[in-house]
């Protein structure tokens, strides 16, 4: 994990009070007090207390972490261990989720962490990276035995018949599937993905995690009974 990522944190965390009036300490109480546990609920939240996402995203990582930073502990590590390479270099100026193999890891029977390449595609997502990330943990909490792949510019999702992909860009994502009778006035015809055929019939046009809601997880879930 990068040392850049800690300075981030710790400049967010220090800005905290000046920007919001509160500081860490006090929004981890403020989020307590709320009585919110789902991660989704929570990025609302704060979200609707002037937050971008990213920065949502943060704080609930900390606070699901107990209150406790994300990326001290890996600079202490690094700190204490000699270096054998130099680390990755960042280029993302919004805060960066976690690895989305930490975030696929806490599921018993999940899929493996993603590769480099599932890496290069959620690049793609730039600001939307943490909803990205966001959708491949509810997926895999939706069905533990997802596996994803990349396939092209999409992040395919596989039970183990293919029922979804994911398109990362940096304006929208683009979840294809079939969805069937379950679709609803949310979903869309697919659109072509780099002028060629959408793997699927019909897809979610996603921007906001709001939309992360229990019916994207009906969606989901027809999606991959089919």
């Amino acid at each position: 994990m990068s040392t850049d990522y800690a300075e981030k944190e710790r400049d967010f965390i220090a800005s905290l009070n000046e920007d919001t009036g509160r500081d860490l300490a006090g929004w981890m109480a403020a989020i307590t007090e709320s009585g919110l546990s789902e991660r989704n609920a929570i990025i609302d939240w704060l979200r609707h207390r002037g937050f971008q996402f990213a920065r949502a995203s943060w704080l609930e990582r900390i606070h699901h972490n107990g209150g406790r930073l994300i990326y001290a502990d890996v600079v202490e590590h690094a700190q204490r261990s000699s270096r054998i390479s130099a680390p990755t270099r960042v280029v993302d100026e919004e805060p960066p989720a976690r690895d989305p193999a930490q975030i696929l890891r806490t599921t018993p029977k999940g899929p493996s962490p993603p590769g480099d390449d599932i890496q290069r595609l959620l690049a793609d997502a730039k600001g939307l990276r943490p909803l990205a990330e966001l959708i491949l943990r509810e997926v895999a909490r939706i069905i533990p035995d997802v596996e994803y792949g990349a396939a092209n510019a999409l992040i395919s999702m596989s039970a183990p018949v293919p029922f979804a992909a994911l398109l990362p860009g940096p304006k929208k994502l683009r979840l294809y599937a079939n969805f069937g009778q379950a679709a609803t006035e949310r979903t869309k015809a697919a659109e072509t993905v780099n002028k060629t055929v959408a793997p699927f019939a019909e897809m979610l046009l996603l921007d906001d995690a709001r939309s992360i809601d229990e019916e994207f997880r009906r969606l989901i879930r027809a999606a991959a009974h089919r």
